[in-house]
């Protein structure tokens, strides 16, 4: 059985699109010699998986009571500060949980931007090679 070749966002990078010089290290953010950005760190990648979690939460929590009704506490099992929580009680957790997520997302992926243009600012100011 052939194996297919690796999608080119899975490749390393042996050069640089802007200014075509060598990347020394495959798995750099940014290149050493222009400051153009080459891959998206871990960290912000992790920070848009938040943000679409966070948008699942709002959608649940406007859409989830009307398409797939809320289902009742199992065995009365009464949950500490809910009691037995109403549709609407469960609808504001889900919207509360998809803002914390959508916050959070935003702060990591601002921090995964910030440390890119950071590490770019520093190629940049240290000057041509």
């Amino acid at each position: 059985m052939s194996l297919l070749p690796r999608p080119p966002w899975a490749r390393p990078r042996e050069r640089c699109p802007n200014c075509l010089a060598k990347t020394p290290d495959d798995r750099a953010l940014v290149c050493d010699r222009c400051g153009y950005q080459l891959r998206l760190p871990r960290i912000a990648m992790v920070g848009l998986g938040l943000i679409a979690a966070g948008i699942g939460g709002f959608l649940a929590s406007v859409f989830l009571g009307v398409i797939l009704p809320w289902p009742a506490m199992p065995f009365n099992v009464k949950i500490p500060y809910l009691e037995s929580p109403s549709p609407a009680d469960l609808s504001n957790l889900a919207q509360w949980i998809g803002g914390i997520l959508l916050v959070a997302g935003i702060a990591l992926a601002y921090t995964g931007a910030y440390v890119v243009r950071r590490r770019g600012d520093e190629v940049i100011a240290r000057g041509p090679a």
